[in-house]
């Protein structure tokens, strides 16, 4: 009425490979890996060129963006160094236009100029009278 269990003792008993599962398993592998590293590499490549196009693209973007911002400094830097623009600033702080005769040059290379005539027509010139002119303010005199 009761099943009894018998216990088989397989320990003797060995298991003999199969040769050409196992040749077939290497055919596989030698096939699949080689094919599987091809198609690994082949999307990195394709991620890192759109990644790289991403980044090539932003640091254009921010190329332009830092060219216009010089390019408005630029202009401010112009337009708050015109001549006129320093000359209305001197006006408004109180400095007055000075006598060319009363400028004296100091270690310049040009020569003096003689009374009654105004200094040559050069970068030099003009700017050193036209700043010292700037520079003297009307309480000084």
């Amino acid at each position: 009425m009761y099943a009894q269990k018998k216990t088989i003792d397989n320990v003797h008993i060995v298991r003999e490979r199969d040769r050409q599962r196992f040749r077939e398993l290497l055919a596989v592998l030698g096939l699949g890996i080689p094919i599987g590293l091809f198609l690994l590499l082949f999307t990195w490549q394709s991620l890192e060129v759109i990644r790289l196009g991403h980044e090539a693209t932003s640091l254009q973007k921010q190329r332009k963006d830092i060219e216009d911002a010089n390019k408005a400094l630029q202009l401010e830097l112009d337009r708050l160094t015109s001549l006129d623009a320093v000359e209305t600033k001197a006006t408004n702080l109180g400095f007055a236009a000075t006598d060319p005769k009363s400028v004296v040059m100091v270690g310049g290379d040009t020569p003096p100029v003689p009374s009654g005539e105004v200094p040559a027509a050069g970068p030099s010139a003009n700017t050193s009278a036209h700043a010292a002119s700037l520079h003297a303010r009307p309480e000084a005199r």
